[in-house]
């Protein structure tokens, strides 16, 4: 599966396969979804074309470090405030493939 770079991404568009660093990990906080508390956190990732915010959910929010590679799988692009995101939804994987 080929990695797409974080420049050529588009909003409203599911992608495949992405690999960064976390360059930074904001606070692990709670929020109310789908009847539940579910672990939150945005992470910023960066490859050697750009940095992007994720959204990051449930026990994969709490693993996370500055400094991990990360490989996102199936993980959903959209705008918010004029500047594109990601999510990790109910079908995305995100992979750890280094310890910072």
């Amino acid at each position: 599966m080929n990695d797409i770079c974080i420049h050529d991404l588009k909003p409203n568009r599911t992608i495949q396969s992405l690999t960064g660093i976390i360059l930074r990990s904001y606070p692990l906080s709670m929020k109310f979804a789908k009847g539940r508390w579910i672990a939150f956190r945005n992470i910023v990732l960066v490859d050697d074309s750009g940095w992007i915010l994720v959204n990051v959910w449930g026990d994969d929010a709490t693993n996370l470090l500055r400094g991990q590679q990360l490989r996102l799988e199936k993980t959903y692009c959209f705008e918010q405030n004029g500047a594109l995101c990601l999510t990790l939804g109910i079908y995305a994987r995100l992979k750890i493939c280094a310890q910072a």
